[in-house]
């Protein structure tokens, strides 16, 4: 229940952020390419972490700085905050970005580290149920900045509420976190080593998926407002609809992957992406306008949603289960490259879509994702 919790808290507080990035385009002023380059200050701090994240985890244990990630990871979100009520220049935005960015890299390695614990203690695939809290605290929050939106509460004091909440979480649930001492001594033991091809591969592949996830996530309500033309109670319309459709696929996918082998599933569910986003990202040359316009793409949206929802926990309990290197060692080698692919993936976008159209930036992804289907793994 503590591992849980703590991946809600990730959740609820990345999918607030998230949400918010339209009115933050809108509250500066930016084009696409200049949300690209701002956005871009993420991935920045996410290799500044890189660099010392394996051998934190590895030498405190996933405990210890999963306490440290989440602090700080809600210092900087807070910072956030503070940049939308003062309205904050943008070079402080670009600070306040990149240290989300650095610490919820941490933050994610951490947390992934200690649902491999319990799973492995489970001795059964449950690291897509933790996943499923992540995702239930996404479309929590993209239900509040729906409503929000609705009466218009600013972004920033929404950031803050929803802050005051994960930090009481924080704090009531972090005596009951698993420790794992014995892990991190015997991963100190063996030293750090480098990922084999097999690893690489994983780390390749969380690399295109959460680049995929974090770009739809960043982008889907700045599509429905520019590109689909919808009205401010409809913009959330695709973010809950992703939300809601992950939180149902991670529910139901570890049976699956139980009964069915974790390869078959993620094949199945790659395909489940590409053909979402096609529906979603063709809806705007369609012969269709207004409601049935922003429901067709609503519902290709929402396919995309279920089709992601497994594909990065099957990745993170693949590394859990490595030989190659400690457990430790290897999720922080693939979370680094997937956070990383989650915050370098939007800026991309930005960029593509300001030289060509929103629809075929996030397009590259629906071909991206395809190329998972040839990824060997062993079940």
């Amino acid at each position: 229940m503590a591992v849980a919790a703590y991946f809600a808290v990730l959740g609820l507080v990345c999918a607030t952020w998230a949400s918010s990035i339209d009115d933050m385009k809108l509250l500066l002023g930016l084009n696409d390419a200049q949300q690209g380059w701002l956005l871009f200050s993420g991935p920045l701090g996410n290799l500044v972490s890189f660099t010392f994240a394996s051998a934190l985890v590895t030498r405190l244990g996933s405990r210890k700085s999963l306490v440290l990630a989440t602090s700080v990871y809600l210092v900087s979100a807070l910072g956030i905050a503070v940049c939308f009520l003062l309205r904050a220049p943008f070079w402080l935005w670009c600070i306040a970005i990149a240290s989300l960015g650095g610490t919820g890299n941490l933050f994610n390695i951490s947390v992934n580290t200690q649902g491999g614990i319990v799973e492995r203690k489970a001795g059964r695939t449950i690291m897509n149920s933790f996943h499923a809290m992540f995702s239930v605290m996404c479309l929590v929050a993209g239900l509040l900045a729906l409503a929000a939106s609705s009466v218009g509460l600013p972004p920033g004091w929404r950031l803050v509420g929803v802050l005051a909440v994960a930090s009481v979480a924080h704090l009531a649930f972090l005596p009951s976190l698993p420790t794992d001492n014995d892990v991190a001594k015997k991963a100190r033991g063996e030293g750090l080593r480098r990922p084999d091809m097999a690893l690489f591969l994983l780390g390749l592949a969380a690399l295109v998926i959460m680049g995929c996830e974090g770009s739809i996530n960043d982008w889907v309500n700045v599509f429905y407002r520019e590109s689909l033309a919808a009205p401010d109670s409809r913009v959330k319309w695709g973010f809950c609809a992703v939300s809601a459709a992950m939180t149902i696929g991670r529910v139901v996918t570890d049976r699956l992957i139980n009964r069915f082998g974790a390869v078959r599933v993620l094949r199945l569910y790659c395909v489940f992406v590409a053909v979402g986003l096609g529906i979603a990202l063709s809806s705007p040359y369609t012969a269709l306008t207004g409601l049935p316009l922003h429901v067709l793409a609503t519902a290709g949206y929402a396919i995309a949603g279920y089709g992601i929802s497994a594909l990065v926990p099957i990745l993170y309990s693949k590394a859990n289960r490595t030989k190659s290197m400690p457990a430790a060692s290897a999720l922080t080698f693939v979370g680094s490259m997937g956070f990383l692919g989650y915050f370098m993936g939007p800026p991309m976008i930005g960029h593509i879509a300001h030289a060509t159209s929103l629809s075929l930036s996030l397009g590259i992804f629906a071909v991206l994702i395809l190329a998972c289907l040839f990824l060997r793994l062993e079940d």
